[in-house]
C-alpha cells in the first residue's frame, strides 16, 4: 500500500528538476508482409512456421511551422504560461521499421522433416491523427509493446511457398522532458530515543537538576533507582513541589508516552501519615506560547510504595500546529499529610507511533 499523507502547503516550496517520460502519442497499425520463398528442395507439404519479430524501431517524422501557424497549434496543447520560448518541431509521422522472422519446417521428398530460415524486411509509416508539438526533437524515442504476429502460408508447387505475414505493432512516441515539480518533506519518523535531557537526575547545581526546572525539590542519594541520585519531590513536605522541562523535538502526527520512576519515603522520627497526589502532565504549545492541549494523569498516596514502581501515561498525539512541549511531574500534598513525600528517578518521553 502506497504512504499517503496530507499536510499545509508551505509559502516556499522546494522545487526539484526532473526527467519524466511524456506520451506523446499512443498508436497501432497493422503491417502486411508479402513474400514468395522458392524452397530449396522440392517439398510435400509445408508443416508450420514459426515467426516472429526481430529488430523492431521506429523513427519520429518531424515538421516545423511559421510562428503564426505555431502559435494557434501550440496553444491547443499547452497553457501559454508553461513555455517562455515555444518550440515549432510537431512530430507528425512515425516510421517503423524491423524484421520479419520466419522457421519454416516443411516434408521433403524422402518424407524428412526439414526445415529453413526466412528474413523479411519491412517498412510502415503510421501518421498521427494530429501533429504533437515537443520541446526537444532529440530527446523524442519511440518504445513498443509485444508485437502480435499471423501467417498464412500455401505451397503453390513444390519449390514455390507463397505466405502472407499479418504484425500488429503498437508504438508509444515519448518525449523525455525535464521539469520541476514540488517536493513534499517526508514524513518524520518516529524517534525512538528518550526526548528528555538528563532523565536520570545526575547532574545538579545546589537542588536544582540540570536542564530541569524545580520547586521544593532535594537532590538524595538514598535508595536512587539507578545512577547516584534522584530528586525527592518536598522538600517541605506540606508544600507542593514538581520538575519540569522543556521538549523541543515535538511533532505532530505521532504519539508521545512520559514515564517516571517513583516511590513513597516519610520523615525519620515522625509517625507517617500519607494524604498527597502526584501528577504527570504533558503540556503542548504552539510557536506562540501559547497552550494547546494539556494532558495528565494523577496517581494518589496509595498507588506509590515505598519501593521503586514506574508509572507511564500516554500523552497522545499532540495538536495541529505544535511546536514544541513542557512536562511536569508534581507533588501535590492533601490535608493531613504530616511525614511523606515522593522520590522519583529515571523518567523518559518517547514516541510510541
Amino acid at each position: 500500500m502506497p504512504i499517503e499523507f496530507n499536510m499545509p502547503v508551505p509559502e516556499m516550496l522546494r522545487c526539484m528538476k526532473v526527467k519524466l517520460p511524456l506520451v506523446l502519442a499512443d498508436v497501432e497499425a497493422q503491417v502486411e508482409v508479402d513474400s514468395t520463398m522458392h524452397m530449396p528442395e522440392l517439398a510435400k507439404k509445408v508443416d508450420h512456421i514459426d515467426v516472429w519479430v526481430q529488430d523492431l524501431e521506429a523513427d519520429p517524422v518531424f515538421i516545423h511551422e511559421d510562428e503564426s501557424s505555431w502559435s494557434i497549434s501550440f496553444s491547443k496543447k499547452w497553457p501559454h504560461h508553461c513555455c517562455e520560448k515555444p518550440g515549432r518541431a510537431l512530430v507528425k509521422k512515425v516510421i517503423v521499421h524491423g524484421t520479419l522472422h520466419k522457421q519454416i519446417y516443411y516434408v521433403n521428398q524422402n518424407d524428412q522433416v526439414m526445415h529453413v530460415g526466412e528474413d523479411i524486411p519491412f517498412t510502415k509509416m503510421i501518421e498521427l491523427d494530429e501533429p504533437e508539438p515537443v520541446i526537444d526533437v532529440d530527446d523524442v524515442v519511440a518504445m513498443f509493446h509485444k508485437s502480435k504476429v499471423d501467417i498464412t502460408w500455401d505451397l503453390v508447387r513444390p519449390s514455390r511457398l507463397q505466405q502472407i505475414g499479418i504484425i500488429v505493432v503498437r508504438v508509444k512516441v515519448v518525449e523525455e522532458r525535464q521539469i520541476f515539480i514540488a517536493v513534499c518533506p517526508p514524513m518524520e519518523e518516529c524517534p525512538k530515543a528518550n526526548l528528555l535531557r538528563d532523565p536520570s537526575f545526575e547532574q545538579w547545581i545546589g537542588d536544582i537538576p540540570v536542564v530541569w526546572g524545580a520547586v521544593n525539590v532535594l537532590r538524595v542519594s538514598d535508595n536512587p533507582h539507578s545512577g547516584s541520585f534522584a530528586a525527592r519531590l518536598g522538600l517541605n513536605v506540606n508544600v507542593q513541589a514538581a520538575v519540569f522541562q522543556i521538549v523541543r523535538k515535538i511533532t505532530q502526527g505521532h504519539s508521545y508516552r512520559l514515564c517516571f520512576w517513583a516511590r513513597r519515603g516519610t520523615l525519620l522520627g515522625v509517625t507517617p501519615v500519607c494524604n498527597f497526589i502526584v501528577t504527570a502532565s504533558v503540556v503542548y504549545y504552539d510557536a506562540g506560547g501559547n497552550v494547546l492541549a494539556n494532558l495528565q494523569h494523577e496517581w494518589n498516596d496509595s498507588s506509590i510504595g515505598s519501593s521503586f514502581t514506574q508509572f507511564c501515561f500516554d500523552a497522545g498525539p499532540p495538536p495541529e500546529d505544535v511546536s514544541y512541549a513542557q512536562v511536569f511531574i508534581a507533588f501535590r500534598p492533601e490535608a493531613g499529610n504530616t511525614a511523606c513525600f515522593v522520590v522519583i528517578d529515571d523518567a523518559s518521553l518517547v514516541c510510541i507511533r
